[in-house]
């Protein structure tokens, strides 16, 4: 319960950045460049005077967006193609297991470097970013697919369903009141996986420089003076967003793994 509530007061804080944060994530204050934690300034600024907690916040905002709409996208598409592929079988369910294969094993990672090449320069960062999730979840519904496959073929020759048809129940009505509901637990915990999966990606995607980047805020910006190692003995503060992005996954990580031993 302390992890859940934990996760709603993480996500509500970051949902609601736009009115918490301090000061404007973009506004530039050049004489107090690189300053340490204070009272005005939490976290403190950056190289360029910016409010490191304002755009921490505005950046989370972001990514826990983009990372929940892509997981939205990734398991929308896998729970289609696997109730088809287990509820009606026979060549259906040999095609579109044959097409998750091949998701399966696309280098996502050269796709997403195509991709960005082929956006042209104008295109803003966070559209680019958005593109880029998006591209992924295109292809990364194959292993959700394959999970609640399984799940529809065990439901399917469940003793209720068996009894729903001998009453002549159509098939369509079988499967949203009695074999949809079943595959909810599991669509929820494979959102708890890919949500913080997702959220990662952005940041990864801009420490690469093919996500959001400068001057709009976003978690992996931040964590770019991290490169930086020298810098941590005298300005400290710097790795405040790491540990910070670091609570985040944590707590997700916990969720996912009670949420997987109550599916069990």
């Amino acid at each position: 319960m302390s992890a859940r509530a934990c996760l709603a007061g993480l996500l509500l804080l970051l949902v609601a950045a736009g009115s918490l944060t301090p000061y404007d994530p973009a506004k530039q204050q050049r004489e107090e460049a690189n300053a340490a934690p204070s009272v005005q300034h939490w976290f403190g600024t950056d190289g360029y005077g910016r409010d490191v907690a304002s755009r921490f916040l505005a950046g989370g905002r972001w990514s826990v967006l983009a990372g929940a709409a892509a997981a939205a996208a990734t398991l929308g598409l896998g729970w289609i193609v696997g109730s088809a592929a287990g509820w009606w079988g026979g060549a259906a369910d040999l095609v579109l297991m044959r097409v998750a294969e091949v998701c399966l094993v696309l280098p996502w990672l050269y796709l997403l470097l195509a991709i960005r090449a082929l956006l042209p320069l104008e295109t803003p960062p966070r559209t680019a970013a958005a593109v880029l999730l998006l591209a992924v979840a295109a292809v990364s519904w194959a292993r959700p697919a394959r999970l609640v496959r399984g799940m529809v073929l065990g439901l399917k020759e469940r003793g209720y369903v068996e009894a729903a048809r001998g009453f002549g129940v159509p098939g369509p009505v079988i499967w949203w009141r009695h074999v949809l509901p079943g595959t909810l637990p599991l669509l929820f915990t494979q959102w708890l996986v890919l949500f913080p999966r997702f959220v990662l990606l952005d940041v990864t995607l801009s420490l690469l420089g093919l996500g959001v980047a400068e001057p709009a805020p976003s978690w992996g910006a931040l964590l770019v003076p991290l490169k930086q190692a020298w810098m941590l003995p005298r300005e400290w503060w710097v790795a405040l967003p790491a540990l910070l992005v670091a609570v985040f996954f944590a707590v997700f990580s916990l969720l996912a793994r009670k949420s997987t031993n109550g599916v069990r």
